[in-house]
Order: structure tokens, then sequence, then C-alpha cells
């Protein structure tokens, strides 16, 4: 947990994290905020490229634009629980858009950064040359058509 987070009482320590929990629990993240600031101005190599920040009542979300059109969509939360794909897919679609592809990436071992529990998203100028479907030889679904229901007791899964 980020270090000012202990700066509170034990107290609102909890009420925060049972809020968040709820909103997650229900759906009911809240609006996106957005702040835009100068390059350069938080974090130093890499990080120094996020000019914006997304937050609601659950997820913060820093972003960064890479020259090759690539957004990079740095994703935590108070609780550091990592997102569930449902959630990270509609971060996605919130922020970046609904007919957009983004991906997760496992980089090689010497590439490797874990400083914090962020969750990250490489969302992608154009779309992947594959897919689950054969783009050419199917009819598009309506995305409620190609989402199963699940419990909020559901772990992760790709």
């Amino acid at each position: 947990m980020t270090p000012d987070f202990f700066n509170v009482g034990r107290s609102t320590r909890r009420v925060l994290l049972k809020e968040e929990a709820k909103h997650r629990r229900s759906g009911s993240w809240g609006p996106w905020e957005t702040v835009h600031f100068p390059f350069g101005t938080i974090g130093f190599s890499w990080t120094a490229g996020f000019t914006t920040a997304h937050k609601n009542k659950v997820f913060a979300v820093l972003e960064r634009r890479l020259d090759s059109g690539v957004r990079h969509l740095a994703v935590t939360s108070l609780s550091e629980i990592r997102p569930t794909w449902r959630e990270m897919q509609r971060i996605k679609d919130e922020l970046a858009g609904p007919d957009k592809t983004a991906v997760e990436v496992y980089p090689p071992a010497t590439e490797v950064i874990d400083a914090a529990n962020m969750f990250h998203l490489w969302v992608l100028p154009d779309a992947l040359p594959f897919s689950l479907h054969d783009r050419a030889a199917t009819t598009p679904r309506a995305p409620s058509e190609n989402m199963r229901t699940t419990t909020s007791q559901e772990g992760n899964r790709s």
C-alpha cells in the first residue's frame, strides 16, 4: 500500500478499504476524474512519460502515450488487490474505448520491474493480426453475447 495510506488512522484505513470492496462488488465505481500534468513532472526514467491520471472510487490509472501510438495504462487501487479480467476489460473500454485492443505483457525476466502493485495494459493503435474469432469469417457479435455471467466470488481468469 502507498506510504501516504498509513498517514491516516487505522479505523479510517479500514473504512476506506471496506468502501473500495463494496464499490468493486457492486460495480458502482463512479465517474472517472482526469488530471493532466506536464511531461517529466512525475517519476523518472520511463515513469516520467506519464502525463495523465484517471481515478474513480476504486481505481487509479496513470497514462502515457508512446511514440509508436501505444497507450500505456498503469492500474492500481488503494487495496492493491489485482483487478480481475472483467475489471481490466472495463477500464480499457471506459478509458480507451470498447473498439480498442489492449494486452498485458509478461516480459523477459531481465526487463521485469515490480516495484509497485500496478497492473499494466498496453492499448494498441491497431488490432492484433489474430483473435479468438476469425474476423474474416464471422459476423461481429454484441459484447454482451461474448460475456458469461459470473459471481463476485469468481477469481481471475484469462
